[in-house]
């Protein structure tokens, strides 16, 4: 399942372009809608801000130019500040003047270095989320987002959620440069780009498509949030504090280290994070000052490593899978876009529908969702991420952790996009990168947090319908279910996978379960048993698991129980995992089965949720309780 197609910045014939793709989309133009222009169609106007966001009771500088006005007397224009919500409300309008400033033949790279038309004050009382201002009227008009952060945390916010600003500067070709080649002068890509400039793009493509849905959704849902951007996260050593689930949504592809260990740092000690995207974390960055020493305002990425003249090797700025040693980007987020797959062109993209595979997992509660069920196929690309997997036993996809997958990593569902090449040559486009989309949970259980990804840019897309009062989406409710569900502290729950081991003696098979992939040498992955946690919590038991070694030679027989000495030989081995003592809500029963074996080697064991099992094996009743989902 892995792909030889890796992704490049280069220019192909029939390639959909980022504003091509928006155009296809359907979303250019419209300007406090699904995506806000950056600048109207014939806009003489263009403005970028001081800064990607601003505190409450902060100021954020705007710098402007109309190249239609002269320097000395300059041109007044109406402006305006909107925040992004349920329904968009407009905080402010006043006149400003704009004058003609002139664009450096170097403004990629080192921005305009523009004077200051209009600094705002941000008053104390608006609330942190996404807002735009705009500059003039009519078709004249240009728009500049920005986030405002909370000074402090939001009386019952328990949700942050980033708004990824590093990928639309990689993408911006502003004066002539981009981080790509297809859209840089010349065909040839810079290694920095400066966050002092406007967006070339009608469609900005920071605070995209896949960023007004989610902040209305949440509105809408009356879901209280703070926001950030991709620079608070990576500068801001406490920009976590208090928060119990990071989000980020659409197309979150460039992240420097700070950024990424920040994040780890939060879920090993709790947090949780919710993938509304595709394609995260794709290529490491580095942030540098600008001309006149604003931290943080240039954006580094040689995309060689041989090229960047960074000496350490971790903090090369390639994909974080071709760092030596690799440190791909699953090891965080559960899945990554080397397996995955993408979809450019401007024919319509095949319909590729997740097939669900863990119907009874707590994401899909509501949907009516089982073992097969498809849905969603619209909003599977135009990147998808994945992971290395095999299926098992009964027949579901298991991480083969090949790829830095973690070990407690769950795959909820799997949308199958291995004929996206074929079906271009078909259609006589150009080549399509081939692979699986996933949906994955993963957590380490205990006091540390879960990651939910949803593996696809498209995803907040879904939303669009109950936002426009249609009939939502499944993906409405999964998204709703991880964002209630992960913004409470919890320990979130890991599959017991059931291993099984066929004695040499003709004698059936033994079997082993475990959280991860430690089972015996040998031992066959026979698919997932029941849910536990991998350590203690307040209200939780662990449980023990015993050998005993077979006289016959055929290995070690294992059991399982809540008791720490069972006596008759059995050896305690280790704490397996932690369960529940006793019945309550959320919680299933796990039977404990045996049978003799037919040499008087004793019993096996086998551990279910069903309370009968065929083929001889008796039940003894149940052993402990397991978390429901």
């Amino acid at each position: 399942m892995r792909s030889c197609l890796r992704k490049t910045p280069m220019a192909r014939p029939g390639r959909l372009t980022r504003r091509r793709f928006m155009q296809a989309s359907g979303v250019i133009g419209v300007c406090w809608g699904f995506g806000a222009p950056a600048r109207a169609a014939g806009s003489t106007l263009e403005a970028y801000a001081g800064a990607t966001s601003v505190k409450q009771g902060g100021t954020i500088e705007f710098f402007a130019r109309d190249p239609l006005a002269s320097w000395r007397f300059g041109r007044s224009v109406n402006a305006a500040v909107v925040r992004v919500g349920a329904p968009d409300q407009t905080l402010l309008t006043t006149t400003v003047k704009l004058r003609n400033q002139s664009v450096p033949s170097n403004a990629s790279t080192a921005g305009c270095g523009w004077h200051v038309t209009w600094r705002l004050e941000v008053p104390a009382a608006w609330p942190s989320g996404l807002y735009y201002a705009m500059f003039g009227s009519g078709s004249n008009v240009c728009t500049v987002p920005f986030v405002v952060s909370a000074a402090r945390q939001t009386v019952g916010a328990k949700v942050l959620v980033q708004v990824p600003v590093t990928t639309a500067q990689a993408y911006n070709n502003y004066g002539g440069k981009s981080l790509y080649a297809y859209n840089s002068t010349g065909g040839l890509p810079a290694t920095q780009v400066s966050f002092d400039r406007p967006h070339t793009s009608a469609l900005n493509f920071a605070f995209d498509p896949w960023q007004a849905p989610l902040v209305r959704w949440l509105a809408k849902n009356g879901i209280a949030a703070d926001f950030c951007t991709s620079i608070d996260l990576h500068q801001n050593t406490a920009v976590l504090t208090g928060y119990q689930l990071f989000v980020t949504a659409g197309h979150d592809e460039y992240w420097s280290r700070p950024m990424r260990e920040r994040l780890d740092a939060f879920v090993a000690a709790g947090g949780n994070a919710a993938v509304f995207g595709g394609n995260t974390c794709w290529w490491q960055i580095r942030f540098e000052a600008d001309a006149l020493g604003s931290a943080n305002r240039s954006l580094v990425c040689y995309k060689s490593s041989a090229a960047d003249p960074e000496t350490r090797a971790a903090y090369k700025t390639v994909n974080w899978i071709d760092l030596v040693p690799p440190d791909p980007e699953n090891s965080s987020f559960g899945l990554g876009w080397n397996l995955g797959a993408s979809w450019t062109n401007t024919f319509a993209r095949p319909d590729t529908p997740y097939v669900v595979q863990r119907g009874e997992h707590w994401a899909f509660e509501g949907t009516d969702f089982g073992l097969g069920t498809t849905f969603g196929g619209a909003y599977v690309g135009y990147e998808i991420d994945a992971l290395d997997f095999r299926r098992a036993a009964d027949g579901r996809p298991y991480p083969t952790f090949a790829d830095g997958t973690p070990t407690t990593l769950t795959v909820l569902a799997l949308a199958d996009a291995s004929r996206w090449d074929a079906q271009a040559k078909a259609l006589g486009v150009a080549r399509e990168k081939s692979g699986f989309g996933a949906i994955s949970i993963h957590s380490r259980g205990g006091a540390q947090g879960a990651v939910f990804n949803a593996g696809s840019v498209d995803w907040v897309r879904g939303l669009q319908a109950e936002l426009d009062g249609q009939v939502a989406t499944p993906i409405s409710r999964i998204t709703h279910n991880v964002v209630t569900k992960l913004s409470d502290p919890h320990r979130e729950s890991a599959d017991v996978r059931r291993h099984r081991n066929v004695q040499s003696s003709g004698d059936g098979s033994r079997y082993f379960i475990t959280i991860g992939n430690d089972a015996p040498a040998g031992a066959t992955l026979d698919g997932m048993a029941f849910r536990a946690y991998a350590a203690a919590g307040a209200d939780t038991a662990p449980v023990n698991r015993y050998k005993y070694p077979q006289v016959n030679g055929d290995g070690l027989r294992y059991f399982y129980n809540l008791h720490p000495n069972v006596g008759n030989g059995w050896i305690n081995d280790v704490v397996a995992f932690h369960a529940y003592a006793t019945a309550g809500v959320g919680r299933v029963p796990v039977y404990q089965h045996h049978i003799a074996q037919a040499n008087g080697d004793g019993w096996r064991f086998f551990y279910s949720t069903l309370p009968s099992e065929p083929g001889g094996w008796l039940m003894d009743g149940v052993a402990f309780f397991a978390p429901a989902t």
